[in-house]
């Protein structure tokens, strides 16, 4: 992880570039790729009728893992709140059946920031065994407006150097 001068310099190339692109150069099925994590678990009403986890939970558990990444980011504090983004793109690739009962974590990892959006990458484990992984674009929108606004430059500061979660 990049010190806190580290972190000055490259928030300050934020803003003026308005974009970092962190790559796609790591192990989607690797727990070590991912700095924070979300803790959820399994609910016998998650199944479907073939006694896995329903595909919708899945969606659910990535949702788990990015609204609390970004609570602990602060995005409730004032500054923004939850409900002034929106995801303009979800993908998720399901690698295995995920069965009823356990513990899952949802690992949470910033791709891309852009001028108004960020990408990250996120995948759902049981123990250290990879369930699914997936991509989300999150876009600020303007209550007023309804149209994409600029991510203030505190919150691209936070995201180069996200908390834990748990």
């Amino acid at each position: 992880m990049a010190n806190r001068a580290e972190l000055r310099t490259i928030a300050a190339m934020l803003d003026s570039t308005h974009q970092l692109d962190a790559g796609e150069d790591f192990d989607r099925m690797d727990p070590a790729a991912y700095p924070y994590w979300k803790r959820d678990i399994l609910r016998w009403g998650d199944c479907d009728s073939l006694g896995h986890i329903n595909n919708v939970v899945f969606a659910r558990f990535f949702e788990s893992g990015r609204i609390s990444f970004m609570n602990d980011l602060g995005v409730r504090e004032g500054e923004l709140d939850a409900d002034d983004f929106v995801i303009a793109h979800l993908s998720i690739d399901f690698l295995a059946e995920m069965h009823y009962p356990g513990e899952v974590r949802t690992g949470v990892r910033v791709l891309r920031i852009g001028r108004s959006s960020l990408r990250l990458a996120e995948a759902i484990f049981v123990d250290n065994t990879c369930y699914a992984s997936g991509d989300a674009v999150l876009v600020r929108v303007g209550h007023a407006s309804g149209r994409a606004e600029p991510l203030p430059k505190a919150l691209k500061a936070r995201l180069l150097d996200p908390p834990a979660g748990n």
